[in-house]
């Protein structure tokens, strides 16, 4: 009689295992579901304590999904997310504490496969191009020696890393008209990079820079915004033309932020982008304004978008509805939050989200 409840027991917990089993692999559950075209805020987290997390907006609901990552693969980030980028595939996230590039499944959000740190020394930016996804790298402190820094390689079947040489602290990174752009951080040059041989050529700039947007011709705009704890009279947008790779113009924008990864943002057809401006208050406070810049005129509106934006960490815009995300930070260990706009500058809703919110990325 023990021996058959015994078995009796066994089998039931077999059954239970296989069961469980079924419904995990047959991708029922409903949150994954809406990962399949999700639009998610990098939580950027704490540098010296709480790692990043992952927010999904969930349009249908009108709500924002915290801890996404963390529900689906059942771990917390073990690395602050410095930027993230969605690729043939998976989405790829720029860790720099620890120093390592994490990606997922695009349609499940489902890590299944280590991450990469061989030769990955403080990552920021990544784009890629046909098999190769290249990685702007600090490669450690550059801030007192900039010939450290470098583009990592990474081969995206074999995930093996290959480097090339430029100094002077690369930050964003954009490929138009056949070539990869990167802005640097630490010397008054713009890098143009030839993507048959690696060869670098650098484009002369007033002073540092940090992100790009492309217009509809291949051509760039640029944030320009001066050194850390220098003024510059030269701030602003630059706009450089990649076929003579040459900077044209400079578009003055006073105070231009110098966050990383979101603080300028292009509508979906591309005659709208946003710039954050920001600077600290008496109290030091970070307050800023969304300035709008026609991308046709080439002009910057003569009121600012939205203004007076205590804790403005960065600027993202909807592709599909269009509407403007402000991201804003609470300080290094409060929750931030993400306000909607229209884009005639009228407010929608505010949403909480993780530590230190810097971008949104749309997956497809």
């Amino acid at each position: 009689m023990k021996t058959r409840l015994l078995l009796a027991a066994i089998l039931v917990a077999v059954f239970s295992v296989f069961v469980s089993c079924t419904k995990d692999d047959d991708n029922t559950n409903p949150v994954v579901e809406n990962a399949i075209k999700g639009k998610y805020i990098i939580n950027y987290g704490n540098y010296t304590g709480t790692k990043s997390s992952i927010s999904l907006f969930d349009t249908e609901k009108d709500e924002m999904i915290n801890n996404y990552y963390s529900t689906i693969n059942d771990i917390d980030p073990v690395s602050n997310y410095q930027y993230a980028y969605s690729y043939e595939g998976k989405v790829y996230f720029m860790g720099n504490n620890v120093d390592k590039i994490t990606y997922v499944d695009n349609q499940t959000f489902v890590q299944t496969e280590n991450g990469i740190s061989n030769e990955i020394v403080k990552p920021r930016c990544c784009v890629a191009n046909g098999n190769t996804l290249y990685v702007s790298c600090w490669g450690g402190d550059v801030w007192v020696d900039n010939t450290v820094s470098y583009i990592a390689k990474v081969d995206l079947t074999t995930m093996a890393v290959s480097k090339i040489a430029l100094p002077g602290g690369p930050e964003g990174l954009v490929i138009a008209n056949g070539k990869l752009y990167a802005a640097l951080n630490y010397i008054d040059k713009v890098a143009s990079i030839n993507l048959e041989n690696d060869e670098v050529s650098l484009i002369d700039m007033p002073t540092m820079s940090t992100y790009f947007i492309k217009d509809k011709d291949d051509n760039l705009y640029v944030s320009i915004v001066g050194y850390y704890g220098e003024v510059s009279d030269s701030l602003g947008l630059g706009y450089i033309n990649t076929t003579t790779d040459k900077l044209e113009n400079v578009y003055p924008l006073s105070g231009i932020s110098s966050s990383y990864g979101s603080q300028i943002a292009a509508n979906s057809d591309l005659t709208k982008l946003y710039a954050v401006a920001a600077s600290y208050n008496a109290i030091w406070e970070l307050v800023g304004s969304v300035a709008e810049f026609d991308m046709n005129t080439k002009s910057f509106a003569s009121e600012m978008f939205v203004e007076g934006i205590v804790g403005i960490n960065g600027v993202s815009v909807d592709a599909e509805t269009n509407n403007v995300m402000v991201l804003k930070t609470a300080g290094a260990d409060a929750n931030g939050s993400v306000s909607s706009y229209k884009k005639d500058g009228t407010f929608i809703k505010e949403y909480t989200v993780g530590i230190a919110p810097g971008m949104l990325l749309t997956v497809e």
